[in-house]
């Protein structure tokens, strides 16, 4: 059957008439010219002809996108039936297409690999079959989204609070947005603090909605108000009060009234609802409540659940379906105390603990009931202690976290944080399989399947992948008990075999090299520097041996494997060999300083800045092309920052060039 030639492509029959599906099937128009060396497209028509892909009109028009996610693409002598009951099946039905058929990679605008072009492509037959085994939503934050607002000019936020000062252009978005389609997850929230009453932040939620997916909000932002959105709302609508439901009952409902009417002009919303204080703080900031008082504010809290979940079903006209309450810091410990009460059928999401990647006591200790709904909010990214600038994750430590909610029944909802999504392509691909059919993923064939677009050199790159999880710095997580604040009710459990729990990931280091350089002329506060350091000696041999066998391989190879390799594993590894070394030397140089040694302070110093402004120059290699400003958002961990101020302990700035 053909597919198309150098002459000519087979048609498409659009018989589906939702407004989602016609633009998946531009998708599909478009990806022929990708992948067509001859750049021809196919026609879009509304009647079969003799060779056509038909995309066939839902059983279920009014149905919701969520209920029937199964899909059919069977096709042969010269015709292609796509087929699904709703709209988000046929919209899946055409993108695996695309993927498995046309040869598309669903995260090909962010994974560095240029797609391949043929000359034609035929196909004897099709017969493919899938429907959802997994989460019902699958979705993804996009969260500390720094590398994405630095890419390109966005609109202003107006927002007191540090890095949050410009969107995510619209284009990037939709690049974003394309990308979660093409990996079927169906839920987003869209940035950090959205504030929907600013049309340039509205605009990421239009980007999203336009296309049929899920906008869903921010933990600390329940119907879509957190604290930094209430004071635009008092500033602009000139309202007095503050954020505050213990001072200021009526005027947080007003409030919340306000941006639920706003959120209620989409028509798939998933509502988060809770009750955060500034900054993703509990209510009661720095104070250690009583068990009294524990009883008091969860009373209070479930009383402001049941009021918004009232509001929205009123701005909804009794619409909204959809309700979730994400179990984070004081949350969990008052849930796991069974003191709070959620409206009914709102999802609670278990949270894992953000240092280990690991669920918390809350999690193990809650008690399912089978009428509730449970769901998960994982990170893949995490920002301040890492994981930011490389993956860090893994095959493991992912699938078993996301197979371990499944089997407890938290199979509702599923949200990860992901920030810039670039760094991420290779665990994104596997969380958004894994979300689909739990069971039916397989870790190997995941590996093996992407190591085997290395040709010849698949041995290598998947030994050398093995590796850069297997050799990532870890320390028992006994030393972090009396290190976090005490209102993240964390707890760092044992981690089975095979999964790494404390992995001392980018951001871990930089933050505690800074700490360094903050007292470099004074006592060290009680932190994991020392342990950090003595982990870090022992790796960084094994991330050298690492970096010097990429390396080796990238010149090796030629193509579009060759930028792939560089732009990916040869960077990520020479981002965390760089941070540690910059760790080691500026630690060494600390003990020096405290000794009087001053030479020696003085070498391990030059050595620290040589590090990271080594690592800055050869970054570079991934700033080409859509992505030309890539670090030029740099804000959440700063490299250039922390070379800055190690370079001021000698008295000078750097020199970039």
């Amino acid at each position: 059957m053909l597919i198309f030639n150098k002459e000519k492509a087979i048609s498409i029959c659009l018989k589906n008439t939702n407004k989602y599906v016609a633009l998946a099937a531009e998708d599909l128009k478009k990806d022929f010219a990708r992948v067509n060396s001859a750049e021809i497209l196919p026609e879009i028509t509304s009647y079969e002809q003799d060779e056509c892909i038909i995309i066939e009109e839902n059983t279920e028009k009014d149905s919701d996108g969520v209920s029937d996610e199964s899909f059919s693409i069977k096709g042969d002598c010269g015709k292609i039936r796509i087929s699904a009951n709703t709209y988000m099946g046929t919209m899946w039905g055409i993108y695996t297409f695309c993927e498995k058929v046309l040869g598309v990679d669903p995260c090909y605008l962010f994974n560095d690999l240029e797609l391949e072009k043929k000359e034609e492509l035929y196909i004897d037959g099709i017969d493919i079959e899938e429907k959802c085994e997994g989460y019902t939503f699958r979705g993804v934050f996009i969260n500390d989204e720094d590398f994405l607002t630095g890419l390109k000019a966005g609109g202003i936020r107006y927002i007191h609070y540090r890095w949050y000062t410009v969107c995510v252009a619209e284009d990037v978005m939709h690049a974003v947005v394309e990308t979660l389609l093409r990996l079927k997850l169906n839920l987003v929230i869209p940035a950090t603090l959205l504030d929907i009453d600013n049309p340039n932040e509205k605009l990421l939620a239009d980007c999203v909605a336009e296309r049929g997916i899920y906008l869903s909000q921010h933990h600390l932002e329940p119907l879509g108000l957190s604290h930094f959105t209430m004071d635009n709302y008092l500033r602009k609508y000139n309202k007095e009060g503050k954020f505050s439901y213990i001072n200021y009952p009526e005027l947080m409902v007003d409030a919340w009234t306000f941006y639920a009417q706003k959120w209620a002009e989409y028509d798939n919303v998933v509502w988060q609802i809770g009750l955060r204080g500034k900054a993703d703080r509990p209510l009661w900031e720095e104070d250690i409540p009583t068990e009294e008082e524990l009883r008091g504010y969860a009373k209070f809290i479930s009383d402001a659940y049941q009021t918004q979940v009232d509001i929205v079903k009123k701005a909804t006209g009794g619409r909204a379906k959809y309700f979730t309450s994400t179990l984070w810091m004081e949350g969990s410990r008052l849930a796991e105390k069974g003191l709070l009460k959620f409206p009914e059928g709102t999802a609670a999401i278990f949270a894992d603990t953000g240092p280990s990647q690991m669920f918390s006591d809350d999690f193990y200790n809650i008690k399912r009931n089978k009428q509730d709904k449970y769901g998960i909010y994982y990170h893949l990214q995490y920002y301040c202690c890492g994981p930011h600038l490389a993956p860090q994750t893994g095959l493991d430590k992912l699938y078993y976290n996301l197979n371990l909610a499944y089997e407890c029944g938290d199979s509702f909802y599923s949200i990860v944080n992901l920030s810039n999504v670039r760094e991420f392509t290779f665990e994104l691909k596997a969380y958004s399989d894994i979300l689909w059919n739990v069971k039916g993923f397989d870790k190997q064939k995941y590996l093996d399947d992407y190591c085997a677009l290395y040709g010849e050199k698949n041995a290598e790159i998947k030994k050398l992948i093995t590796d850069y999880y297997g050799k990532l710095p870890e320390i028992d997580v006994k030393h972090l008990s009396k290190h976090h604040e005490k209102y993240f009710n964390y707890s760092f459990r044992k981690a089975p075999d095979g999964i790494k729990n404390f992995v001392v990931k980018e951001g871990n280091v930089l933050e505690h090299g800074e700490q360094i350089i903050s007292c470099f002329h004074e006592p060290l506060p009680d932190r994991l520097y020392k342990e950090f350091y003595d982990e870090l000696k022992l790796t960084i041999c094994d991330y050298e041996k690492l970096y010097a066998d990429f390396k080796k391989l990238h010149a090796s190879l030629s193509g579009r494997m060759k930028k792939h390799l560089e732009v990916k594993w040869l960077l990520y590894t020479d981002t965390l060999l760089s941070i540690y070394k910059w760790y080691i030397n500026l630690y060494e140089a600390k003990i020096h300083c405290d000794n009087m040694q001053s030479e020696k302070m003085y070498d391990s110093l030059n050595s620290a800045i040589e590090s990271l402004l080594g690592y800055i120059r050869r970054r570079k290699c991934a700033e080409y092309g859509w992505f030309e400003n890539w670090f030029s958002g740099d804000v959440k961990l700063d490299v250039k920052l922390r070379l800055f101020k190690t370079c001021v302990l000698l008295g000078r700035t750097p020199e970039f060039k």
